[in-house]
């Protein structure tokens, strides 16, 4: 009927991160940041409180299986008004755990055209360094900021490089869209 037919979200492959952890440790000396974010264009009015609430509860849940590894999340608006919810933890296997969990709640709930991007900040020397899950097309992009709206294009894609093994990388370079001010 003349209607573009959105994607379905591919929540899934969010989970190569955690093998993809072990390379670009070792081979790109990238430290994980101890958090994650999740970015999401505007939700039904309420449903981002039920989302923050749900989320919390399932926080808490896993609080009581490893104390040791207790995850916060917060809300977070950011200049453009899109909404992100911040998880905070020192287990990266949790904290993507967490992101799924959001991701697949919005997506049970009819919401997965929402769902923009899950962000993973990691830090190399003093360098902040992200990548990038988006989730329409179910792959993952390196974003090294490099200054006031500047980006190293040659480590973002000696970093994708490093990784095409372990990440399904976007294979279209002008989809590497950077996100300036990422509150994670």
């Amino acid at each position: 009927m003349g209607r573009t037919r959105l994607p379905k979200p591919n929540e899934d492959n969010v989970f190569a991160m955690s093998t993809a952890l072990i390379t670009l440790e070792a081979s790109a000396s990238l430290k994980p940041a101890g958090r994650v974010g999740v970015v999401f264009k505007a939700l039904p009015a309420g449903r981002f409180d039920q989302l923050m609430k749900d989320t919390v509860d399932m926080l808490q849940v896993q609080d009581q299986t490893a104390p040791d590894d207790v995850l916060q999340a917060r809300e977070v608006k950011d200049d453009l008004g899109f909404a992100w919810m911040v998880v905070d933890g020192n287990d990266f296997e949790a904290l993507i755990a967490a992101l799924h969990g959001v991701a697949q709640g919005l997506i049970d709930e009819g919401l997965g055209d929402c769902l923009l991007a899950s962000v993973f900040p990691f830090t190399q020397d003093q360098r902040k360094i992200y990548w990038i899950y988006g989730y329409k097309q179910g792959t993952f992009y390196p974003f090294v900021p490099n200054g006031e709206r500047q980006r190293d294009n040659a480590e973002e894609m000696r970093l994708a490089a490093i990784v095409k093994d372990d990440l399904p990388i976007e294979p279209i370079l002008s989809s590497w869209f950077p996100l300036w001010g990422v509150p994670v």
